[in-house]
């Protein structure tokens, strides 16, 4: 049988790692002497080479994708090193390598702040973070395809008027109902329907309140309407709201507001952004681009409360910034389709990607 020819092949494929996944390249550089002057001449090393032992960009770009993407603490990314490709690993040498792609990042971050006020919809967030011992917030401005994220202090105005983004957005902010997204006013505001359900079913279900129950069964009504139908137009809008404005009416008359500073129930003060917010609340009904929750938002941020429940607190308010840089080139890398260590790779080697998006109207 051994002679006679194959008619046909069977195939089986095995993927594994190599036994060695370190590989060491030295390079040698020429040194002559001068024959006419007896000077000593030395060959150039290649771009990048800079000192007699180092690590290459994708050794280092991979030990960043496991620190800042991953969440690997540097004392187990150390052991990792060493179990994985039997190579002793300093936390010099991570926090070296996230600080170069940190300074690297700042064209980045200056289209970032350019390219997200140009976006139709911004999805706007905030989260509270610890820094050392003491408590900040960690700001969000978001759309499908960039995500910027910056550290402050301060929870409102005075944090997002520091990053430069929200103050010069001209199209639709998505966002809690926070009071002071709606002093922007150069731009068109939507609140996140999710919010207002989950509040609305505490009043149901802890307090029996019956209206509370039917804007919930209303405002997932209006929604499933809209995805089936597209948007309302100006009969079917007027409608939904004269509807919407019945309910809340009713939980009004149960709950009428207190005169002065007076200390309001739950549902009272519900019923105040009820009422002061009907428009931003129904907005979604007739704007085809605007979602009904600010699920992109709340999605850009909960990785980052992630990363605190695995790595802990920042010890410095300079380590929560690089983390939020280059966790805002990180998302955004993944949000336009390219792999993530790979522009970690190209941001080490001072080439970071900068996206390109076309501005687009309200």
């Amino acid at each position: 049988m051994g002679e006679e020819p194959a008619i046909d092949y069977e195939s089986r494929q095995v993927f594994d790692l190599p036994p060695k996944l370190l590989e060491v390249t030295e390079h040698r550089a020429e040194v002559k002497c001068c024959p006419e002057c007896g000077e000593m001449v030395k060959a150039d090393f290649p771009a990048g080479v800079n000192a007699p032992v180092q690590y290459g960009s994708r050794f280092e770009g991979l030990m960043v994708y496991f620190n800042q993407f991953q969440f690997i603490p540097y004392d187990r990314l150390s052991q990792l090193s060493e179990d994985i490709f039997d190579q002793p690993l300093s936390t010099g040498t991570v926090v070296n390598a996230t600080e170069r792609m940190y300074e690297e990042l700042e064209p980045f971050e200056r289209a970032l702040v350019a390219q997200i006020p140009q976006s139709a919809v911004v999805h706007a967030d905030e989260s509270g973070m610890r820094v050392g011992q003491e408590g900040y917030w960690l700001h969000v401005a978001s759309t499908p395809k960039l995500t910027f994220y910056g550290v402050h202090a301060s929870r409102g105005r005075k944090a997002t008027d520091s990053f430069g983004i929200l103050g010069a957005c001209r199209g639709w902010m998505v966002h809690d109902c926070y009071p002071f997204y709606f002093t922007y006013d150069q731009c068109l505001h939507a609140v996140c329907n999710e919010h207002l359900l989950r509040e609305l079913q505490f009043l149901w279900e802890v307090q029996n309140q019956a209206w509370a129950d039917q804007l919930s069964k209303l405002l997932l009504q209006l929604n499933q309407r809209r995805k089936k139908r597209g948007p309302f137009n100006q009969r079917q809008f007027q409608r939904a709201h004269k509807r919407y404005l019945a309910i809340v009416q009713e939980g009004r008359r149960l709950h009428p507001p207190q005169p002065g500073r007076g200390k309001q129930s739950k549902a009272a003060n519900l019923l105040d952004r009820l009422e002061d917010y009907d428009l931003s609340i129904l907005a979604f009904l007739w704007v085809e681009e605007l979602p009904f929750t600010n699920n992109q938002g709340e999605q850009d941020i909960r990785m980052m409360k992630v990363r605190q429940k695995i790595s802990g607190c920042f010890r410095t308010f300079k380590g929560a910034q690089i983390f939020c840089r280059i966790r805002s080139y990180l998302s955004t890398c993944r949000k336009q389709g390219l792999n993530v260590w790979r522009g970690i790779e190209m941001a080490v080697n001072g080439n970071p990607f900068i996206p390109s998006v076309q501005p687009s109207g309200p």
